[in-house]
């Protein structure tokens, strides 16, 4: 189907359409363009008007639409525009509202007279796809099981502490706010997260895997290594020869899984290349970019911040500056670092010069009782994700305590 097909005149079948839309602006119809075609929807009106205009043309054809999507954009009175519009629908017709405010009050008005769902722009293709089940005939529920974010940390280039960072998210998360983690190491010829955590890997990722199409919770839960009640690794360690290729949309299933079970699900995508860590920023909510203050890192970054925000999933991005080495003179200053890439820095962990070392090796948490060290860092991160309240300010006694400690 070509783009000149989107608009199906009356005399050309008994029943228009099977899909119809009135949006207000040209990014909302090329997100709709794009969807149909993705759907293979063979009868569509795709069209730039209003609910005056939605109606002229229900009102012409011979047979509604079986779906049919409302921009309100422009309506003074949305809830009673879509009442006379209801007058020259068929009662079968699911309908969809547009809208471009998040309002709770509204979007129940619109269930109670008949609407199926109130979509907030801007759209995506994902979001569509999630609402509307073409091949069903349906509109999707609108309530839907509560399940766990999944979140991604990666690196805009090697040694910037992405692995050091998620690890002690995770460990923080789950005994420290007491969620259930799920850390899943997707480097598969082994990742450092199984050494910082004092584990063996069982290759339980290959094996997930490989068998996607036999997954089920019971499956899934097998094949992750316990570090404590409530944190969980999925990992693997493959020979360095071999070479391993796995079907694409595998990875999802899993995180699918994981969600349904974990508070959060953790992501170490060391390498952002990857085609499994690709594929993990498609279904993350969230993702963590860690740079240093180099030239190199920063222009990095912004390449990096713009790769991943380029999808349909559209996952909320922080940048975290990170010192794993010591200071040394001709560093990037934090500011001119959040110009270049055109946002704020969510924090800057600063430089640990002993603690993190011997824990790392130890497989232990960092002993360190800076009161703005490592783990306040830590802290700080995890209380963005989890929306907790900000530690207070230690007091100069506790200070003290904590030096002489």
């Amino acid at each position: 189907m070509s783009l000149s097909d989107f608009s199906l005149l009356k005399q050309s079948a008994p029943r228009v359409a099977d899909f119809v839309a009135f949006v207000a602006d040209r990014e909302t119809e090329a997100v709709l363009k794009r969807y149909v075609l993705d759907q293979a929807m063979p009868h569509v009106h795709v069209a730039m008007g209003t609910i005056d205009d939605a109606i002229d043309f229900l009102s012409r054809v011979e047979r509604s639409p079986m779906f049919l999507m409302i921009d309100l954009h422009g309506s003074a009175m949305p809830l009673s525009d879509l009442v006379r519009l209801s007058q020259v629908c068929e009662p079968s017709v699911q309908v969809v509202a547009l809208g471009e405010r998040n309002d709770v009050g509204l979007f129940r008005s619109l269930l109670k007279i008949g609407i199926r769902d109130y979509l907030v722009k801007p759209l995506t293709v994902e979001l569509l796809t999630r609402t509307i089940n073409f091949n069903e005939g349906k509109i999707n529920e609108v309530a839907s099981a509560r399940v766990g974010k999944v979140i991604s940390l990666t690196g805009a280039r090697g040694g910037v502490g992405v692995t050091t960072v998620a690890v002690n998210l995770a460990r923080h998360l789950a005994e420290e706010t007491h969620r259930r983690v799920a850390y899943v190491d997707l480097n598969v010829y082994g990742g450092a997260a199984n050494s910082m955590l004092g584990l063996k890997s069982n290759n339980g990722l290959i094996d997930v895997l490989q068998n996607v199409h036999r997954l089920d919770p019971q499956y899934v839960e097998r094949t992750l290594v316990a570090k404590e009640s409530r944190l969980f690794v999925l990992s693997a360690e493959l020979d360095y020869t071999d070479d391993k290729t796995f079907a694409p949309g595998s990875l999802a299933r899993i995180l699918q899984l994981l969600s349904d079970s974990f508070h959060y699900v953790l992501l170490d995508a060391n390498d952002p290349l990857a085609p499994l860590a690709q594929e993990a920023f498609n279904h993350s909510t969230r993702a963590y970019l860690i740079a240093d203050r180099t030239v190199y890192a920063t222009r990095q970054e912004i390449r990096l911040v713009k790769h991943i925000e380029d999808r349909d999933n559209n996952p909320q991005t922080s940048i975290i500056l990170n010192s794993p080495n010591a200071a040394t003179t001709g560093r990037v200053e934090t500011a001119d670092f959040a110009a270049a890439i055109g946002r704020n820095v969510l924090h800057e962990i600063r430089f640990e010069p002993k603690a993190l070392a011997i824990a790392e090796n130890l497989g232990e948490s960092p002993k360190e009782k800076a009161p703005h060290g490592f783990n306040h860092s830590i802290l700080q991160i995890a209380n963005d994700l989890t929306g907790q309240r900000q530690d207070k300010v230690p007091s100069l006694l506790e200070r003290l305590k904590l030096r002489r400690g």
